[in-house]
């Protein structure tokens, strides 16, 4: 008997133990009590016989270790199912000096030696302690518990788990489980080697330390198409360490060779060439024995007149946009224009086209016209084509409409005047409102060929000169903003960011427009898939790999909005288009944000790995519990709970979604507001 516990004959064994306890007292007749009733006393055994009885058990358990000597490292045995069990769970029952070998995520074998099966399964819930003798929730056994205080036993207990088959084993493989173990049935522990083997964490590239383990860590292959190139999403709560996450992933994916591009609309990573100088990141640093160092080749791109939260970095490359790379449809989704808006949008473009090519602007060669042949405006705009270009002939419409436009088709009296109605009173390209003129103002190459533009205008007629003059006013912010066509401003420089092992942070962090952001991101998408595709089909004719591309998108929502994705097919069909040729071209997308209630289901559809941080409403997990498959709801259940930087991880390469903590960011991050 234990001391300080009660006796052991009230509590019934344990799974997988034998209860053989030393006898070391032996009751004795003695003559009855005046009342008739039998006496006994407890009397100390001679030391001979408690050798004797010794001497036995020993024996007892030698014969029980040569009947199955596997037994020995048995850490639980499996339980009886009951009315409320449930497919692939099965329960285990383990002693309570094993209990705290089967901690959460913990992965075992099970043997059920009755068929001869052999089965792997994870610790899903649990461990809990169950009293041996009596129900936990029983009154004697709840004011044991609660009078601790006063009193020096309690009863004895054993460990109770919960594990989630994975597979039966056979010939070597893991197939569907068709089975259940058997009640009684031996459960083992995996070593930290084989429980990496069978959950798939292989890889160089390091997320963090699979909770549960004390050296076990989540990996994956940076470089292996399966992966990174299914497309991922990194979600949580403000504070919940969606950052840091972001940092690390960017510092592995660096160390590994694969080429990074960040769309920061923040410039919180602007600064990740340098090491963290944070000091709880630090401290975490040296409790994973890890050193803080910045990324090795790190380049910034920020617009043309436009700043960067780090104007002293060396690698800077300011970029203008082009207009003709803008599909016409999406830009009328960005700027949200409405359906009549939109009809006199593309109206002008398609005049704009039209005088393009009576102008041999473009196209010009053969080769031109063979390349106006291919053309989608789905994801491509008009080759040559400017927004000067287009703002002349909106600009001609509304001259048209006009009183004075409709009076040029008449007759006029002689020595008549006429002005146009509209001018860029806010730019300094576009002339001045009181400047007399016959006709339109024109500023690009059509102001030489006024007859040609009027001639086109008259043939496409339009009414409703309000509708032209919001789509001129829309139009002219844009002009406004100093982004599109500027003069010797170099283009996006592809080939730069798609350099591998070099991360590049498109810094939009001085736009504060997120309108702007949009185009800004939906345009370098486009041509960041168009310059992979050619390196993909050089590489395929030089029968070598193509270089792996990790494209990072913050604040993801904004870009794509749930509320407006009706009304921007074009948009999210471009990202779609990316997604899944991505798959096959080693271009890899990361979705970031802490509102994923706001990300379209559509766009949730294309990701295949998870990044879960910290979320609350309970709304939310709901959604993305029907979103994402295959976490049970025993991790669903931690998501409220999660601690800053712990995360739950769902990969292609996992056999099953792992709780995490996510590693300390060695580089510099700015802290943003």
């Amino acid at each position: 008997m234990r001391e300080g516990r009660l006796p052991a004959t009230t509590s019934p064994p344990t799974a997988g133990t034998r209860q053989t306890p030393r006898p070391t007292e032996a009751r004795v007749p003695q003559p009855p009590e005046p009342d008739g009733s039998p006496k006994e006393v407890l009397r100390k055994l001679p030391e001979a016989e408690l050798d004797t009885f010794t001497e036995l058990r020993s024996q007892a358990d030698e014969a029980a270790a040569e009947l199955d000597p596997e037994l020995k490292n048995a850490v639980g045995f499996t339980h009886f199912d009951t009315a409320s069990s449930q497919d692939n769970l099965i329960t285990v029952l383990m002693t309570r000096d094993d209990l705290h070998k089967l901690p959460s995520q913990t992965l075992v074998r099970v043997k059920s030696l009755e068929d001869k099966r052999s089965y792997l399964g994870v610790v899903v819930r649990g461990p809990f302690s169950e009293p041996d003798a009596v129900a936990a929730n029983s009154n004697i056994a709840v004011g044991v518990v609660v009078q601790g205080k006063k009193l020096s036993y309690t009863f004895d207990y054993h460990g109770r788990a919960e594990i989630e088959l994975l597979g039966e084993e056979s010939d070597s493989k893991l197939i569907p489980p068709g089975h259940r173990p058997r009640p009684k049935s031996p459960v083992f522990l995996l070593d930290d080697e084989e429980s990496e083997h069978v959950l798939g964490l292989k890889g160089e590239l390091c997320l963090g330390m699979v909770v549960g383990y004390k050296q076990m860590e989540a990996r994956i292959d940076a470089l292996d198409k399966s992966v990174l190139p299914r497309h991922t999403g990194i979600i949580g709560t403000t504070g919940a360490g969606k950052s840091t996450t972001v940092a690390t992933l960017v510092h592995r994916a660096q160390a590994s060779g694969v080429a990074t591009i960040v769309f920061d609309v923040e410039g919180e990573y602007t600064h990740v060439d340098q090491a963290t100088d944070e000091p709880t990141m630090l401290a975490s640093l040296m409790r994973r024995r890890q050193s803080p160092e910045g990324v090795k080749d790190l380049h910034i791109h920020h617009l043309t007149g436009r700043d960067t939260r780090n104007h002293r970095h060396k690698h800077r490359h300011p970029f203008a946009l082009r207009f003709s790379s803008l599909s016409p449809h999406a830009i009328a989704e960005i700027l949200e224009m409405t359906d009549a808006q939109q009809e006199r949008f593309h109206k002008a473009y398609e005049v704009t086209k039209l005088l393009l090519e009576d102008l041999k602007i473009f196209p010009k060669t053969p080769d031109e016209h063979r390349q106006l042949l291919e053309l989608d405006e789905l994801s491509t705009g008009y080759p040559r084509m400017t927004l000067q270009h287009l703002l002349d002939v909106v600009n001609t419409y509304l001259y048209v409409l006009s009183s004075e436009g409709r009076a040029e088709s008449k007759p006029k009296a002689k020595g008549a005047s006429r002005q146009a109605p509209l001018s860029s009173e806010n730019t300094e390209e576009l002339a001045a409102e009181t400047a007399p003129s016959k006709g339109p103002q024109l500023f690009s190459e059509f102001k030489e060929h006024m007859h040609r533009v009027l001639a086109r205008v008259h043939e496409q007629s339009s009414r409703n000169e309000v509708s032209w003059r919001v789509l001129f006013g829309r139009l002219l912010s844009l002009r406004r903003l100093k982004v599109f066509d500027v003069g010797a401003a170099p283009g996006v420089d592809y080939d730069s960011m798609l350099t591998p092992g070099r991360v590049s942070v498109i810094d939009l962090s001085d736009t504060d427009s997120p309108q702007l952001n949009n185009l800004v991101i939906a345009d370098i998408l486009r041509g960041l898939q168009e310059r992979q595709e050619e390196r993909y089909q050089r590489a395929q004719e030089q029968n070598r790999p193509v270089d792996p591309v990790l494209i990072i998108i913050e604040e993801a929502h904004e870009f794509l909005s749930a509320s407006r994705i009706t009304q921007m097919p074009v948009l999210f069909e471009q990202v779609a288009r990316i997604a899944k040729r991505g798959r096959k071209r080693w271009l890899g997308l990361v979705f970031v944000t802490q509102l994923p209630q706001h990300l379209p289901t559509e766009v949730l559809g294309l990701l295949n790995n998870f990044i879960i941080h910290k979320m609350t409403d309970s709304i939310v997990i709901s959604r993305m519990q029907r979103s994402v498959g295959g976490i049970d709801e025993s991790l669903w259940s931690r998501v409220p709970r999660l601690a800053p930087g712990q995360a739950i991880a769902s990969f292609s390469s996992f056999k099953r979604p792992l709780m995490i903590t996510v590693d300390p960011a060695p580089v510099k991050r700015l802290l943003v507001d």
